[in-house]
């Protein structure tokens, strides 16, 4: 027997100016960089009290997901209140965004085999979006749903879970103006953000003293870099650590590391990037402003 859980909710504040109509931008950069691609990163059993988020974000070489940890204040069922945050709350970090329109009815069932099911009504899909950002949307409820159940400890063996996606209870949906869905997805990594700053969070508040950097990274030809610094009260930036590679042998097979420093109290910006052969971009950039007390 699979946990199934109806879950209707209370309308939260939501994303009310979401676009209607959208397509990929132009990303030349991409093309010219070839980046290697990400591998997937599994999610932690025992943060419940967390709901793991996928946001898309636009960078310069492509749109890419980012995972966040935000607090659940609903506790009802894991995987129903990490679809309703994403369709619903706001990220943490500005300019991360969802296609995906609120809505309060969410249904989620799993099954022995690991198949999620979610049955969403066609407004959430209302959107008129091209194929690219059509797949990343669906990748992103593809991928909150499976972190959720992995992280709340649903998933049973070492079956990856996968997701199937009825809108109004019929399968096989026409979605986004266009978009056919297919009878089950499976997390694909070719949308994974090339660089994730897992620790610090976007808008963390840290203890003064040692904190951990918790990140997961591509394989760049040349290496991994980062740099810290420190914010003024009036936004001016301070020099704490210039451009420092990570330690090739610091980084797991799965492309986490994790780096120490110590901090006193105050702002401060955290920035990673690759650097590829033949190119000075900085590949990847990812930032995330912080504060310690």
């Amino acid at each position: 027997m699979g946990i199934t859980a109806a879950l209707v909710v209370a309308a939260g504040c939501g994303l009310t100016n979401r676009e209607s109509s959208y397509e990929m931008p132009s990303t030349p950069a991409a093309a010219s960089l070839n980046l290697p691609s990400a591998t997937d990163a599994g999610e932690d059993v025992g943060m419940a009290a967390s709901l793991p988020v996928y946001w898309l974000e636009n960078t310069d070489t492509g749109v890419y997901l980012y995972r966040e940890y935000i607090q659940d204040t609903r506790h009802q069922e894991p995987i129903g209140d990490a679809i309703w945050t994403l369709l619903t709350a706001d990220p943490m970090k500005p300019k991360r965004y969802t296609h995906l329109k609120p809505t309060d009815e969410i249904g989620v069932s799993i099954s022995n085999a690991n198949v999620i099911t979610l049955d969403l009504p066609a407004k959430v899909f209302s959107a008129r979006l091209d194929q690219g950002l059509s797949e990343r949307a669906i990748q992103q409820l593809v991928f909150t749903a499976t972190a959720a159940a992995a992280n709340s400890g649903l998933v049973v063996g070492d079956t990856a879970p996968t997701v199937r996606i009825l809108v109004d209870g019929q399968a096989n949906a026409t979605v986004f103006d266009g978009f056919r869905l297919k009878d089950v997805y499976a997390r694909d990594a070719e949308f994974i953000a090339p660089i994730w700053i897992i620790d610090p969070q976007f808008g963390a508040t840290l203890k003064s003293g040692s904190i951990k950097i918790n990140g997961r990274t591509t394989q760049f030809d040349i290496g991994t870099f980062y740099s810290l610094q420190r914010k003024d009260a009036d936004g001016k930036l301070t020099v704490i650590t210039a451009q420092k590679q990570v330690n090739p042998g610091q980084i797991k097979d799965d492309g986490s590391f994790t780096l120490t420093t110590d901090l006193r109290a105050g702002s401060y910006r955290l920035t990673f990037w690759g650097l590829e052969t033949g190119s000075e971009h900085l590949a990847g950039k990812v930032i995330s402003d912080f504060r310690v007390e």
